[in-house]
């Protein structure tokens, strides 16, 4: 089974986004809201995957691996290679 984290504000129209393509795959995902600890998530997110420079929602993690935003989500869709993040 698929492991869909996504980092995620209340107010973000991009998380929508995200959010909706995913439920029209039906992937099911985890949502973090990251309205309390933005800073935090930031920086453990940018640690943990090696990126520095995270400041912004989405951001969206498959099988732990680093997709990023909504833009890097919906490109991975359009070109077919969402499959290869996907078990």
């Amino acid at each position: 089974m698929n492991k869909i984290t996504i980092y995620t504000s209340q107010t973000c129209p991009y998380c929508i986004k995200a959010k909706k393509l995913l439920k029209m795959l039906n992937l099911e995902f985890e949502e973090i809201n990251s309205d309390d600890n933005f800073d935090e998530m930031c920086e453990e997110l940018s640690k943990k995957y090696n990126k520095p420079g995270i400041s912004t929602v989405p951001q969206i993690i498959i099988n732990d691996h680093y997709v990023g935003g909504y833009d890097d989500l919906e490109n991975l869709y359009k070109t077919k290679k969402l499959n290869d993040y996907l078990k």
